[in-house]
Parts: structure tokens; C-alpha cells; sequence
């Protein structure tokens, strides 16, 4: 119905409706703005490592746009707002340690220039990109799940269109299969 009516991008809450209060994953935003997407690289990979050292495992996909998504499965207890809280919290210790990448600031006049990582989407009834939408730009691009290997310097989120993220798929099969494993 939603193709029908000429829906291109999707957005979807970060759980299931049998647990629409509890998410599935915590999600960090990396929204670049100006700043150099070499940066945003540094950050997905301090990120990974705050998170990793933290016994979590953490997947990662193109927003589809000119950022990064780094999801961590929930497993705590709690819901969203402790979902929130800690994401929040990861957030800060890495803007501690890398304070001349990224911001906490939403405002983008406020940011001087630092890639806003997003933890507001950590909120009951708010909504993301999921992997493998296609993006309402002309290019078509595609969110696109990537494994770590991929996340370097000359990483490209704009190379994925709706040809490339199909024969991905095809070869490499579901990036984020485990992101829902229980």
C-alpha cells in the first residue's frame, strides 16, 4: 500500500510491536554536517571501541545519507528511557576523549563545525532509517550495512545505490543478522 502511494523512504520504531516498550537496539546517529567524513569514521571507530570494551557488539550501516548508524543491541533491562540514558552517557565519555570530533549539540549553528551524534532517536514512538531503504534523493541511495572493515577513510556512503546494495546483498547476505539475534 505505502509503494502504492508513491513512499519511497521508510522510517520504522527501534522495536517490535509485541515490545513496543522495550528497544530492540540503541542507536548512535552520526550526522556529519560540514564536518570531513574522515571524522566521521574516527568517531564510528572510538565509538566501537568505548562500546566494545563495554562487552557490547556493535553493527554498522550508512544512513543511507551522508552519515553513520552504529547500533548496539539492547540487552539491558529497562526501556527506552534507559536506552536513552545510556547511549547518552556512552555519547559524553566519547566526546570526552575526542572532543574535537563531535557534539551532544543539536543546533547546527552550535556544533562550530563537529558532527552531532545523535542520541535523541532513543525515544519511545521516534523513528529511523532502517538498513536497506532506499533514500528520497536523486541518487537513490541506500542504507546499507557494512562490516567494520569497510569503515575507513575512504568509505563512500554515496557509492550505495539500489544496483550496489542488491548484488551486496546477493554476496554477503544480512550484514545485521545479529542484530536481532536474542
Amino acid at each position: 500500500y505505502l509503494v502504492n502511494q508513491g513512499t519511497i523512504a521508510f522510517h520504522v520504531w527501534g522495536s517490535h510491536v509485541p515490545s513496543a516498550e522495550v528497544p530492540d537496539y540503541v542507536l548512535f546517529d552520526l550526522d556529519p554536517g560540514s564536518a570531513p567524513f574522515p571524522q566521521v569514521i574516527a568517531l564510528a571507530q572510538a565509538l566501537r571501541q568505548a562500546l566494545e570494551k563495554q562487552g557490547h557488539a556493535v553493527y554498522v550501516k550508512t544512513s543511507g545519507k551522508s552519515g553513520l548508524h552504529l547500533l548496539v543491541p539492547w540487552r539491558r533491562g529497562g526501556g527506552w528511557n534507559e536506552a536513552r540514558a545510556f547511549a547518552t552517557e556512552i555519547g559524553k565519555q566519547v566526546i570526552a576523549e575526542r572532543p574535537e570530533l563531535s557534539t551532544l549539540e543539536i543546533r547546527k549553528e552550535r556544533r562550530g563545525g563537529k558532527i552531532y551524534l545523535d542520541v535523541m532517536q532513543n525515544v519511545r514512538g521516534h523513528h529511523v532509517v532502517p538498513a536497506y531503504v532506499v533514500r528520497a534523493v536523486p541518487s537513490a541511495t541506500v542504507s546499507m550495512p557494512l562490516s567494520w572493515d569497510e569503515v575507513r577513510d575512504d568509505l563512500d556512503p554515496r557509492r550505495f545505490t539500489t544496483e550496489v546494495a542488491l548484488s551486496r546483498v546477493a554476496a554477503r547476505g544480512d550484514l545485521l543478522a545479529g542484530l536481532h539475534a536474542p
